[in-house]
């Protein structure tokens, strides 16, 4: 019998349903745009709504948009036991620009350097019934800094809410400080925790970025393919224009 482990792997289509349900109840994953909306829920849909299914095509397109570029903007953690492989914690991530709740918030802290813009880690959660769900937490936030580390990333950028508390998203401010984020702004209440990264791979160069999306079975001559009209390179190492101001990105709750 094979011992019990942990491992860690991006967010897929298959994988994307297996995402745990969060601490803060009602809340579910799948459909939450808290983050991507300063107008956003994190409630689940009614039981009886008819788009239910319909409202995760939209999130799950969030999560995989950078993933030609560099990467999806999600892993989770499994516990495996033998053949049996359970998620059992789940960190989303991703630049600013991919979260206008985050950035509405780093707004507030003019204190915060500019350059080099650094990415956010939104959300932070693991099963009450894990067993050591700190340590399983610090284990995969290091997992999370170890692969935007890899992507050229020089710096992350978490926004909890309190000290010790699993309900908000970002999951306990106790637990970043427990993997090497140090406070940059804020109080204990709404602190901002940031940690400096290596950049391993920031000589990544396009053909290299370009390599990682081959798809499978492509001839050469299909290959690459045209330069696409969306976000560049680039956008993943730049702040977002200032926008006007907006509501409290904090919410009501």
């Amino acid at each position: 019998m094979q011992p019990e482990r942990v491992s860690y792997s991006l967010v897929d289509e298959a994988s994307f349903p297996a995402i745990p349900a969060p601490a803060r109840p009602g809340s579910r994953c799948q459909t939450c745009d808290y983050w991507e909306r300063l107008d956003g829920s994190r409630d689940a849909p009614d039981a009886t709504a008819t788009d239910a299914s319909a409202r995760e095509a939209p999130k799950l397109g969030r999560l995989l948009a950078g993933r030609k570029l560099a990467g999806a903007y999600g892993m989770l953690a499994w516990r495996s036991d033998g053949d049996d492989r359970v998620a059992i914690g789940w960190a989303q991530f991703g630049p600013l620009s991919a979260y206008p709740r985050a950035l509405a918030i780093r707004e507030r802290y003019p204190e915060l350097p500019d350059s080099p813009a650094p990415w956010v880690i939104t959300c932070l959660q693991v099963v009450p019934d894990a067993g050591e769900r700190e340590a399983l937490a610090i284990g995969l936030l290091e997992a999370v800094c170890e692969d935007l580390d890899h992507r050229g990333i020089t710096a992350v950028e978490s926004y909890p809410e309190g000290p010790g508390d699993w309900t908000p998203s970002a999951g306990p401010a106790s637990i970043y400080a427990a993997a090497g984020f140090a406070r940059a702004a804020g109080d204990d209440r709404y602190p901002v925790l940031r940690r400096e990264l290596a950049s391993s791979g920031e000589a990544l160069e396009w053909g290299d970025l370009l390599a990682k999306a081959r798809p499978p079975d492509e001839s050469e001559e299909a290959w690459p393919p045209p330069t696409p009209k969306g976000p560049t390179e680039d956008d993943l190492f730049r702040l977002p224009p200032r926008a006007p101001s907006k509501p409290n990105p904090f919410g009501d709750d």
